[in-house]
């Protein structure tokens, strides 16, 4: 992956890290930091995700409450540390109907479900995870601004793994449904 990658133009781009956080206490922890970064209590979301086979990446449905659900395609390499993601997502009217024509034609990889604390900070999404029958997570996704590096964007990702005192340890490779599925 080039340092200066702006990718497909078509897609948005992120930057994303992935940690798995020491139980509930670890998860409090990190709370309490994202609520004083930022100034707000965040906003919880309840989602469930429907993976799909895909030829290449990944390939979700993702069902909201409160809003209308998302189909998300994106791809990023399943490396421990700041990745680049890129993504397309489009709502959705009709998720039950989506899901079933998905799963007729190209099946269905595996589900999961989970409550999300969201948080922003600048052009970081922070995501405080607790995923059924897998425990607690945070994810950071700095939206990538078109004229902005990689580079720039892991700087981002760094300062706030500092913030939230994250190891090497803690990084995660794959996409939760990769471990549902180990």
């Amino acid at each position: 992956m080039a340092t200066g990658d702006k990718g497909n133009p078509d897609k948005h781009r992120n930057v994303e890290l992935k940690a798995r956080l020491d139980g509930e206490e670890g998860y409090e922890r990190r709370v309490a930091i994202a609520k004083q970064l930022t100034g707000t209590d965040g906003t919880v979301i309840t989602q469930r995700d429907v993976f799909f086979h895909a030829t290449t990446g990944r390939l979700k449905l993702r069902y909201l409450e409160d809003k209308p659900s998302e189909l998300i395609s994106y791809d990023r390499s399943d490396v421990a540390g700041p990745k680049l993601s890129l993504y397309s997502k489009m709502d959705v009217a009709e998720p039950a109907l989506l899901e079933q024509i998905l799963a007729e034609t190209v099946g269905v990889r595996g589900r999961l479900n989970k409550r999300r604390l969201l948080f922003l900070h600048g052009q970081t999404r922070i995501h405080l995870d607790v995923v059924e029958s897998l425990g607690h997570f945070m994810e950071f996704e700095v939206v990538l601004e078109p004229e902005q590096t990689l580079a720039q964007g892991q700087s981002i990702v760094d300062e706030m793994k500092r913030l939230f005192e994250l190891s090497d340890a803690d990084l995660m490779t794959g996409a939760y449904i990769d471990e549902l599925l180990k």
